[in-house]
């Protein structure tokens, strides 16, 4: 089933929009725009009607969190806490380790039924340490332990987005990109001694979508193409 991002010409890139369930790796360097998508896409669909939830993996406040959207024009605050719930996985359950981590998402987010998901970011989970029997957690397993996580997501039918602080140049290479069903980078390239934004979709398993690189901006409404 395809789900819209509720972004103006992504659809269309997409033909349609995203697959439902499934998950889906916004990546790109520090200040690309990633969280912006996300959050666009969240505010949208839950003004829509859809049950959304944030959930940051970086230990940020929720006031935060929502201070940082609250310039753009898809922001409501009627929607937060109603249609879309805020969350903020503190240091001390990432430090418990991997069940503590799928605990709290089972616990917390799965419990309230949402269609649509975003965690920020999933280069957190690299700093795993322990497992819930106390014995260090090694990197072997972080695949594993992602593709259980990514199971609950779908077995409960949700739109799964993520981000990943990966560089363009990096994303072909990293472990993030084979794990994820679709994924999205968001870089900026030189052109005409001009700096400019844009989206590239890389892959989307099950699908086909329009290549290339996408000129976007990011304006008060959000991304622009």
């Amino acid at each position: 089933m395809r789900s819209p991002s509720y972004i103006t010409k992504l659809d269309d890139l997409l033909y349609g929009g995203l697959i439902k369930p499934s998950s889906i790796l916004i990546a790109g360097s520090c200040g690309t725009g990633k969280t912006n998508l996300c959050m666009q896409s969240l505010f949208n669909a839950a003004r829509e009607g859809e049950k959304c939830a944030y959930v940051s993996l970086l230990s940020e406040s929720k006031d935060k969190i929502i201070r940082a959207m609250s310039s753009f024009s898809f922001y409501d605050e009627k929607l937060i806490d109603d249609r879309l719930k805020v969350f903020s996985i503190n240091s001390d359950v990432v430090a418990k380790g991997d069940f503590a981590i799928f605990e709290y998402i089972n616990e917390n987010i799965l419990k309230s039924k949402p269609s649509r998901v975003v965690i920020d970011t999933m280069n957190v989970l690299e700093d795993i340490e322990s497992t819930f029997d106390e014995r260090p957690f090694h990197k072997s397993e972080l695949r594993a332990f992602v593709q259980n996580l990514f199971q609950e997501f779908d077995d409960s039918d949700i739109l799964l987005l993520a981000t990943g602080e990966i560089p363009a140049e990096n994303i072909n290479s990293s472990i993030w990109s084979y794990i994820f069903d679709t994924v999205i980078v968001l870089d900026t390239m030189i052109y005409d001694d001009s700096s400019y934004r844009f989206l590239e979709i890389i892959k989307e398993r099950g699908s086909d979508f329009i290549a290339g690189k996408h000129k976007f901006t990011i304006t008060k409404d959000g991304i622009t193409f």
